[in-house]
């Protein structure tokens, strides 16, 4: 397979992203406590991070639909530069250390947001067929950053030296990493990833839908089975990989007397396993299998996983019973993460209320992700693990109490509501406009046109208000919705190769 430019800026923006979030989780509730913290207010920090996420990601995923992808890109990752700055600076404060480590996080929550972007700049430029693929790709990416981010750690364990009257060790050194790392990803994307034109609607559209956008969009999300389901299969994703990440270092430390070291190399194995499990989504899915097998199997597996996760984990157990259902549910993840996300994107894209809002539905899916983040650290350390004292008091001496089963529950639940719903149909939306999308483009195909803004070409940071003719400048806008609606779409309409508008260059 051949990497595209636009491929290689999206995978290095998720490989940042899942780096910038392990080389964090380790230490910072050392760092909290060095700053005079409390356990509460590490579980504040830790959750205002993804609380920030899920704000940002519907602002920058309506952003993208009105007005393109690099500048909500570039905003959001400055944000993510301000905050690892913050991070970093905040020993050098006498006061407030701690609230400007919470607004760092929280800055770097909004950044993050930004993940929702790259799914919906997946859905705008590929067709069906390729989405899982490329999905699965950008997916298997972030793992290898989760995997490869313990060799930060390790890399900032002896870091001890001064700059500008700040010092810096292992702890707000990784402040300086966020920053760097997230500083080159935003070179990288502006001058590789190619802006896509806004995905406004037609005015007439507009003139004859009264519905505010909003309200339409939890209309369907809540009555249409296809749209709503992949919400609480992505809620489940990210809640049930926040209890691992929340349990596996209290509960390791009270039952095998673990540190945060072990911990870093479980949480280290369970990326690679993901990235492994990515990969063999990207070839089943080429191979033909379907969406829907894929996600029924990582359900299952998933339920399991966390089944045995509440019965093996037990104080003074072996550690083959602690990892192996580490691993099994961490094999599981990649099956829900693409899968869900194309058959979502299937479903929006049969909907033709929805034409004009695939990015800000990518970023409410999203956002039911980010619920699962904030959500999982306070249940799971309140509900869900028990105390050192209280697994002496209890009679199974287990690290969980039955809240936990919780977990498993949950990917049993949305399995069988999945079989009950079935697999969605195949199709794309229909609307009043495709036919005349297919005339205006062959009418094209015979006009000159002059400083046509596509996203390949070198006009690509030209803004369509920057046309000085407004029928230049519908007639840019028609082609552009033309050509990357009507090159996957099933039917007569057939656009010459001169006019083909590939993204991305995928090769099996």
């Amino acid at each position: 397979m051949m990497m595209d430019p636009a491929v290689l800026a999206l995978a290095t923006l998720g490989l940042v992203d899942s780096i910038s979030f392990m080389i964090v989780a380790p230490s910072l509730a050392f760092y909290v406590e060095k700053l005079g913290g409390t356990q509460d207010a590490y579980g504040f920090i830790l959750a205002v991070y993804s609380f920030a996420s899920f704000c940002g990601k519907p602002i920058l995923g309506r952003w993208s639909d009105a007005h393109g992808f690099l500048v909500p890109y570039m905003v959001s990752i400055s944000l993510s530069n301000l905050g690892g700055l913050l991070y970093a600076l905040a020993p050098a404060f006498t006061y407030s250390r701690l609230t400007l480590v919470a607004i760092g996080r929280i800055l770097g929550g909004l950044g993050r947001a930004n993940s929702a972007l790259g799914f919906a700049y997946v859905a705008r430029a590929l067709p069906v067929s390729k989405r899982t693929s490329v999905t699965s790709i950008l997916g298997g990416v972030q793992m290898i950053g989760m995997a490869i981010a313990p060799l930060f750690s390790a890399l900032l364990a002896d870091v001890n030296f001064d700059l500008f009257g700040i010092h810096f060790d292992n702890l707000n050194s990784v402040g300086l990493v966020l920053f760097v790392i997230n500083f080159l990803s935003q070179v990288l994307v502006y001058f590789l990833l190619p802006d896509l034109a806004p995905n406004n609607l037609d005015e007439e559209f507009d003139q004859d839908d009264k519905e505010s956008e909003w309200s339409k969009m939890l209309r369907f999300i809540v009555t249409i089975p296809h749209i709503g389901i992949p919400f609480l299969t992505i809620f489940t994703f990210n809640f049930n990989w926040q209890f691992i990440e929340t349990a596996l270092a209290p509960a390791s430390a009270d039952a095998l007397g673990w540190s945060p070291v072990q911990v870093s190399y479980v949480l280290g194995a369970m990326a690679i396993l993901v990235f492994l499990g990515m990969t063999s989504v990207h070839k089943l899915s080429q191979m033909g299998v379907t969406d829907f097998t894929l996600l029924c199997y990582g359900l299952l597996a998933n339920a399991l996983g966390y089944l045995l996760l509440y019965i093996s984990w037990q104080r003074d157990a072996s550690v083959a019973a602690f990892v192996i259902p580490v691993f099994i549910s961490a094999g599981s993840f990649a099956f829900l993460g693409a899968p869900n996300r194309s058959l979502f994107s299937k479903s929006v894209d049969a909907t033709p209320e929805l034409r004009g809002l695939e990015g800000t539905m990518q970023a409410l899916l999203s956002m039911a992700s980010s619920v699962g983040g904030f959500t999982a650290p306070s249940m799971v350390a309140h509900y869900c693990l028990r105390t050192p004292a209280m697994v002496d008091a209890s009679v199974d001496a287990r690290e969980f109490t039955p809240v936990a089963l919780l977990s498993p529950a949950l990917g049993f639940v949305i399995f069988v509501a999945n079989m009950v719903v079935g697999e969605p149909e195949e199709k794309v939306a229909e609307t009043d406009s495709d036919e005349s999308l297919c005339h205006k483009a062959e009418d094209m195909n015979d006009t000159e046109v002059m400083d046509e803004a596509t996203p390949l070409n070198g006009n690509r940071r030209k803004s369509d208000g920057d046309s000085p003719h407004k029928s230049i400048d519908k007639m840019h806008q028609s082609r552009r919705r033309s050509l990357l609606e009507t090159s996957y779409v099933r039917g007569s309409c057939n656009i010459g190769p001169s006019n083909d508008v590939d993204i991305f260059t995928v090769d099996p």
